[in-house]
């Protein structure tokens, strides 16, 4: 075992409350990321798939809406005039990109939602780590370094 090389009782001491700080913080930390984790679980698992469903009906219907739109402009215009419904295609042509982008979304949020899921079984194996670090080590430390405080003021008054 090294020499500690211990001065000051009082050092000890304030190394004892700090190891007990610590080890409150550590599992408050600890609460907060589990807390944290479970809030972007939650916005994985629903908000975002119902999001992108119902930015896709959106869509969806802004595509529709869009390509009547042009077929009414081309029934009305000539055939020969392809400028007059360009306002119209152009309009077709941005909801079919956001109803193509909505469709990928929504495709890929299962696989988001299994890679989450993977990261939170890994996450929370350290986040354990933790708390057991907190809870058993620090514990056992503060514990082993008040009895030695003890020690060293019974042997101080003899």
């Amino acid at each position: 075992m090294a020499d500690a090389n211990v001065k000051s009782l009082e050092a000890v001491e304030r190394f004892a409350n700090d190891l007990s700080g610590m080890r409150t913080s550590t599992r408050k930390i600890t609460d907060e990321i589990r807390e944290q984790l479970q809030r972007v679980t939650n916005w994985v698992e629903k908000e975002l798939p119902e999001y992108w469903k119902n930015e896709l009906r959106l869509a969806e219907k802004r595509w529709v809406e869009a390509r009547e739109d042009l077929l009414r402009c081309e029934a009305k215009s000539r055939a020969e005039d392809e400028t007059q419904c360009s306002m119209q295609r152009k309009a077709l042509a941005r909801a079919t990109e956001r109803k193509a982008l909505c469709e990928q979304r929504t495709r890929l949020i299962p696989e988001l939602a299994r890679e989450w899921s993977q990261f939170i079984q890994e996450s929370s194996m350290q986040v354990r780590q933790l708390d057991d670090l907190a809870e058993s080590n620090l514990q056992t430390a503060h514990n082993q370094l008040l009895s030695t405080i003890e020690t060293l003021k019974k042997y101080m008054q003899t």
